[in-house]
């Protein structure tokens, strides 16, 4: 059985002192593939070598984002698209780049509360969703109580495609109306270790509804570990839960929900 952890922060210091030994768990476990995105573009260059460093031989094959998080929009100036192209355009001319999506970037409504900071979120998205476009990368998505002004974004940017690979909503807690509608602009739906909280039954209930072929697995670590770990540092490893609850909501195997959720994250990353 194979995984792939399609949201992962392994530069963070949190592995500082167990990075290689957190990593070869992961593997051991199954996680063969794992999408790491940026929060800010000051991580680019580490991301870059870990990329080189877990390259699939006899380890993790790590692939990685470029953009900025709506969190951090104080850093984003009139030249960060053009240093993210700079590096994009940089990596290409690479036999086996690794930069496989633009982000995480969205709207974070529930950390910026004033109208101001949330136009300037907004205007921050289309211009990284600019830079997908021209790159033709997908987009990993972070929305939070924003709901309403992503969905308005990407019906703007996006035509209807239901079977186009634009891009996943991470760390899902939306309902099930948002994701219809971002799935048939060509969306994917990716669960974290929320997904397995006691108290979350509305999530596993949404979940069971969404068309398998637009379902990822994510742990979005070191944060959200799942209920089995909860209180513990998240790492990659730990997908397999989710995973496992993703299954039982299905009433599908474990096994046939790693394979599917796989194939998509192959499909969506071109990995």
């Amino acid at each position: 059985m194979q995984l792939i952890d399609t949201h992962a922060h392994i530069c963070f210091d949190a592995y500082d002192e167990d990075r290689s030994e957190m990593m070869a768990r992961a593997y051991d476990s199954g996680v063969y593939k794992l999408v790491h995105p940026c929060c800010e573009l000051s991580e680019i260059p580490r991301l870059l070598e870990l990329t080189q460093e877990y390259n699939g031989d006899g380890k993790i094959d790590l692939y990685t984002a470029m953009g900025l998080h709506p969190c951090y929009i104080e850093h984003w100036d009139q030249d960060s698209a053009a240093k993210i192209s700079d590096y994009i355009d940089k990596e290409l001319t690479k036999p086996s780049h690794k930069v496989r999506a633009i982000g995480e970037t969205g709207l974070d409504y529930f950390h910026c509360k004033d109208e101001t900071s949330q136009a300037r979120q907004r205007d921050i998205f289309r211009e990284q969703i600019a830079l997908a476009k021209k790159y033709q990368l997908p987009l990993i998505i972070h929305t939070r109580d924003a709901w309403q002004d992503t969905l308005a974004i990407l019906k703007d940017e996006y035509p209807e495609d239901r079977n186009a690979n634009n891009g996943t909503i991470h760390c899902y807690t939306g309902d099930y109306s948002f994701a219809s509608e971002v799935i048939e602009h060509g969306f994917y739906i990716s669960w974290s270790g929320i997904v397995t909280y006691k108290k979350n039954d509305e999530f596993r209930e949404t979940a069971a509804k969404i068309p398998l072929d637009r379902v990822l697995v994510e742990t979005d670590c070191p944060f959200l570990a799942p209920q089995a770990k909860r209180g513990k540092r998240n790492e990659p490893s730990f997908v397999n839960y989710i995973a496992q609850t993703l299954a039982e909501a299905y009433n599908i195997s474990k096994e046939e929900l790693a394979g599917i959720t796989t194939e998509n994250a192959l499909r969506l990353f071109k990995l």
